[in-house]
C-alpha cells in the first residue's frame, strides 16, 4: 500500500501547487498530470489487491497449521500419560515381594496412578489451551488484516471520488456552467 500512499501524495501535491481560480475556492489542475497518476494507480492497484487476497487465502493454511500443532500436542500428552501409567504399574509389580512392601507398594502405586492421571489431565488441558490460544491469535491477526485492507480500499475510493469531483467541478467552471 506504500505505492498507493505515494500516488495520493502526488495528487495532493498537484492540487496544492495548482493555481487558484479567482473568486472561488477551486483550482485549475494539469489534467494530463492527473491522468498520468491515475494510469499509474490503475497499473499498480491489482498488485495491491493480489497481496491482500494472498493474505486472506493463507488464513486457512495458518489455521490448519495451528490445528495440526494442537493435535500433535494432545497426542504427545496422551502418550506421556500412558507412559506414566505404565511406569506406575511396573513400579507396583516390582514392590510386591513382601506383604508390608506389597501394601506400601499398592498405596504408592495408587498415589502414583492418581498423580499420573492428574498430570495427564493437566497436560491435555494445557495442550488444548495452547491450541485455542494459537488459533485465537491467528484468527485475530487475520481479522485485523482483512479490516485494514477494507479500510484502506475505502479510503482510496473516497479520495478518488473527491479528486474526480473536484476535477469535474473545475471542468464545469471552466466551461462556465
Amino acid at each position: 500500500m506504500e505505492s498507493m500512499e505515494r500516488y495520493l501524495i502526488q495528487i495532493e501535491d498537484v492540487l496544492e501547487n495548482s493555481k487558484t481560480v479567482p473568486f472561488s475556492g477551486k483550482v485549475a489542475v494539469d489534467k494530463e498530470l492527473i491522468y498520468e497518476i491515475i494510469d499509474e494507480i490503475r497499473l499498480n492497484l491489482p498488485n495491491e489487491i493480489k497481496e491482500s487476497k494472498k493474505i486472506l487465502e493463507n488464513k486457512e493454511k495458518y489455521l490448519k497449521e495451528a490445528e495440526k500443532r494442537s493435535v500433535v500436542a494432545i497426542e504427545s500428552a496422551n502418550l506421556d500419560a500412558e507412559n506414566i501409567v505404565k511406569d506406575a504399574e511396573n513400579k507396583a509389580l516390582r514392590l510386591t515381594s513382601d506383604h508390608e512392601i506389597y501394601k506400601s507398594a499398592l498405596d504408592e502405586s495408587e498415589k502414583i496412578l492418581e498423580d499420573a492421571k492428574r498430570d495427564a489431565k493437566n497436560i491435555r488441558i494445557n495442550a488444548m489451551d495452547y491450541a485455542d490460544e494459537v488459533l485465537s491469535k491467528a484468527e485475530h491477526a487475520l481479522k485485523l488484516t482483512a479490516e485494514n485492507v477494507t479500510q484502506q480500499n475505502r479510503s482510496v475510493e473516497d479520495y478518488y471520488e473527491k479528486v474526480l469531483e473536484t476535477l469535474y467541478d473545475n471542468r464545469q467552471e471552466l466551461r462556465g456552467k
